[in-house]
């Protein structure tokens, strides 16, 4: 009778090794919450970049505007009139040429009329109704206006004579902010992008050195399943096992003889 599953002496358990599959199953979805917060927190970085930068721009557009009504009221008040001011269309071109975020820029009576533009063929035309609407309110309210119209934004500032009386307009014409992020936008954050990826790396490498830190205790305790007293003793039953095969081998030999 011979005893089955007979194992090799010479065969010694292996140490088991911690397996990338096993690191993943421990600490993958703690990963994936990670990189998850970390994606969402440079989407949001990216967004408050990108009002910052319309902020900016709009801040610019106001201040070129406040600069010339500065200027041209105070040739007003030096007894000027508005529409015969011809130094206007010099001072519109050069805040132009100084702002290449600016479309137009154009100084309007009080009735709507364009009287100096950079845009010569404006000159003598009227604005367009969402324009004239926001400029009344403007007129109401004695501030500052704007107005949205065909994805431009119209900025403009009420013009006063010596007495405090609205005579005009100076207005700003530039392009509205996207309602959402354009690529110009996504190539404009690409430091902010290389930081997240740099981020999400060195996340990835102390995640994997967490979980093969987490998973060390359990690494010892199979090594020394397989490596200490236990694993000997079943090694030393294995070669009692496969000496008695051998001798059970010598016997059928010998029955088989006489």
């Amino acid at each position: 009778m011979r005893y089955s599953n007979s194992t090799s002496p010479s065969s010694t358990a292996q140490a088991p090794r911690t397996t990338w599959s096993a690191m993943l199953e421990a600490g993958g979805a703690w990963w994936l919450i990670l990189c998850a917060g970390v994606l969402l927190i440079a989407a949001l970085m990216l967004r408050i970049h990108n009002d910052e930068v319309n902020e900016i721009q709009q801040s610019r557009v106001s201040l070129t505007v406040a600069e010339l009504q500065e200027s041209i009221e105070t040739d007003i008040a030096l007894g000027l009139e508005l529409a015969e001011n011809r130094s206007i269309q010099n001072q519109l071109e050069a805040a132009l040429s100084a702002d290449h975020s600016l479309h137009a820029i154009e100084v309007v009576s009080r009735s709507g009329v364009a009287l100096f533009s950079t845009d010569r063929g404006a000159i003598g035309e009227r604005w367009q109704p969402g324009v004239e609407l926001a400029a009344a309110e403007g007129v109401r309210n004695d501030r500052r206006w704007s107005a949205n119209v065909g994805g431009e934004v119209v900025t403009g500032q009420l013009l006063h004579n010596a007495f405090g009386e609205i005579v005009g307009h100076v207005s700003a014409t530039s392009a509205a902010p996207p309602s959402r992020l354009s690529m110009s936008a996504l190539r404009n954050a690409m430091p902010l992008w290389l930081a997240t990826a740099m981020t999400l790396a060195l996340l990835s490498i102390a995640a994997a050195l967490a979980t093969r830190l987490a998973l060390a205790p359990q690494h010892r305790h199979l090594q020394v399943e397989q490596t200490g007293p236990l694993a000997a003793a079943e090694q030393r039953a294995a070669s009692v096992r496969e000496r008695l095969d051998g001798c059970q081998s010598r016997l059928d030999e010998m029955e088989a003889a006489e």
